[in-house]
C-alpha cells in the first residue's frame, strides 16, 4: 500500500466520523437551519456568494466569492483529464489552481469518498494543502425506515441487466469503480423518489431493464437538475447552459416520461439578460478578475442571493440595477482588452433568475417555462417529522441559478 493511499483512508474514516457528528447533532436537535455541511471552515478563505460549477470553471470563477469545483475520482490520469477537460481543466492546470484556491479562495474543492481517489497520485498536494471536504453524506440521511423500500427498489432493477452495465462501464470506459457508480446511481433513484418525483423515478426505473444507457442518462442529467440543488446545504448558486436545460425538457419524449411535470422548480423572472466576457481559459479568468476587480461583482450577486434566501423583494430590485449597470460597463470596455491571445470570448448571454418558493411569488415569464418546464410546489414531500423533514427545513430552494448560453454572437477580436 502506497503511502498516499493510506492517508486517505485515515482521510476518509475522518469524513466519516464528521458526517456522522453532524447526522447525530440532526436528529437531536442540536443543528440549527442556518448551519451548512460540510463547515464552510474546511474551506479556504470562503467567499459568498458560493456557486457549484456545471460548465468551464474559468468563465464562472469571475462571477462568485467562491466557485465550488466537484473532482470526479476517476480510474486513472487519462480518464480524469477527458472528463474534467470539459469544465477547462486538466490534471496539468492542479498546482495553479491549489495556489488560486491557497491566495484568493475563488476556487473551493469538494470531493467523494476519498479511497476512490488513490491512482490519482498528482492529486496528493491538493489533499494535503488543502484538504477539501467530502458533501453532506445524503444517502445514509436519506434512507431511513420509511426509505430503504427504494434501496430495495433500485436493487431489483439493477438486477436484470443494469449491474452488468455498471460494472462493464467501470471496466472499459476508464470510470469510478463499479461500487461507486451504483452508489452514485442508487442515491439519485432514492432522492428522486423520496423528493417526490415518483413518476420520474418509475420511468427511470424502466429504462434501467429496456435501456441502461438511457437510464443513465437520464440519472446525471436529473441528479444535476433536481437532486442536488435541493439537497445543497451550502446553498450555492448553481450554473447551467440553455442546452443543458433544453436536453432536459427535451429527454422524456420518445419513451412518453412526462418530463414537464417533474421539474421540481421555476425560474420565476430574468432579474439579468446580458451579454458578457466570457473566459475559457485560466489566463483568461486572471485578466478578467484582475481588470474587474474594483467592480467585484461577485459582491453585488452575494447581496442578490442573500435577498433570495430572505425574501427580500427591495434587494433584489436594488441589486438587479447596480449588477445590470456593471454587466454593462465590462461590455462596453471590452474592446479595450487585449483578448485574442487571453482566452476570452464575447457574446455569451448569462441569465441569472430565481429559484424556488420565492419565484412563485414574482412576476414574468420564468425561464424554465419558457422551455416548457411547468412549475410544481412538492418539496421533500414528508408528512410527520423525521430527520428527512428537518433536513427539509434547513435546505432552503430559494436562491439564484445562472444560465449561461453559449452561442457566440460576436467575432472575437483583439
Amino acid at each position: 500500500m502506497s503511502s498516499f493511499e493510506e492517508f486517505l483512508q485515515d482521510y476518509e474514516a475522518r469524513e466519516i466520523k464528521e458526517s456522522e457528528k453532524f447526522i447525530k447533532g440532526l436528529k437531536e436537535g442540536t443543528v440549527s437551519q442556518n448551519e451548512a455541511y460540510p463547515p464552510k471552515d474546511r474551506f479556504v478563505k470562503l467567499k459568498e456568494p458560493t456557486a457549484r460549477s456545471t460548465t468551464n470553471i474559468w468563465g464562472e470563477i469571475p462571477f462568485y466569492g467562491s466557485t465550488l469545483v466537484h473532482l470526479v475520482p476517476y480510474y486513472d490520469k487519462k480518464a480524469f483529464d477527458d472528463f474534467h477537460k470539459s469544465h477547462g481543466f486538466t490534471s496539468k492546470d492542479i498546482d495553479k489552481m491549489i495556489d488560486l484556491a491557497k491566495d484568493t479562495g475563488r476556487i473551493q474543492f469538494l470531493i467523494d469518498r476519498p479511497t476512490s481517489y488513490k491512482n490519482l497520485d498528482f492529486l496528493e498536494p491538493l489533499f494535503y494543502e488543502l484538504k477539501p471536504p467530502s458533501p453532506m453524506p445524503w444517502p445514509q440521511l436519506l434512507i431511513e425506515k420509511t426509505h430503504k423500500k427504494y434501496l430495495i427498489e433500485f436493487d431489483t432493477l439493477t438486477q436484470v441487466g443494469f449491474s452488468r452495465y455498471i460494472e462493464s462501464s467501470a471496466l472499459f470506459g476508464g470510470q469510478m469503480s463499479a461500487k461507486d457508480l451504483w452508489a452514485t446511481y442508487a442515491f439519485a433513484y432514492i432522492a428522486l423518489k423520496t423528493l417526490g418525483y415518483g413518476e420520474l423515478a418509475e420511468e427511470i426505473g424502466s429504462l434501467m431493464i429496456s435501456n441502461p444507457p438511457e437510464a443513465v442518462r437520464y440519472l446525471n442529467l436529473f441528479a444535476d437538475l433536481i437532486v442536488a440543488p435541493q439537497c445543497d446545504t451550502l446553498k450555492s448558486i448553481y450554473n447551467f447552459d440553455r442546452a443543458f436545460l433544453t436536453e432536459a425538457h427535451k429527454l422524456g419524449k420518445p419513451y412518453g416520461a412526462i418530463i414537464d411535470e417533474n421539474i421540481p422548480y421555476e425560474i420565476g423572472k430574468f432579474l439579468l439578460n446580458k451579454t458578457v466576457l466570457y473566459p475559457e481559459t485560466f489566463d483568461g479568468c486572471m485578466k478578467v478578475i484582475q481588470e474587474y476587480k474594483d467592480l467585484e461583482l461577485y459582491k453585488v450577486l452575494g447581496a442578490l442571493n442573500e435577498g433570495v434566501k430572505r425574501t427580500n423583494i427591495d434587494i433584489i430590485g436594488d441589486k438587479k440595477v447596480e449588477a445590470s449597470e456593471i454587466l454593462d460597463n465590462v461590455w462596453k470596455d471590452a474592446d479595450k482588452m487585449k483578448l485574442g491571445s487571453e482566452g476570452i470570448s464575447f457574446g455569451v448571454s448569462l441569465d441569472i433568475g430565481l429559484i424556488g418558493e420565492l419565484a412563485a411569488g414574482l412576476p414574468g415569464t420564468g425561464l424554465l417555462v419558457g422551455l416548457g418546464f411547468q412549475a410544481i410546489d412538492r418539496f421533500w414531500g414528508v408528512k410527520s417529522e423525521s430527520l428527512s423533514e428537518k433536513i427539509a427545513k434547513f435546505v432552503s430552494p430559494n436562491y439564484l441559478v445562472t444560465v449561461y448560453d453559449f452561442k457566440k454572437k460576436h467575432a472575437l477580436t483583439d
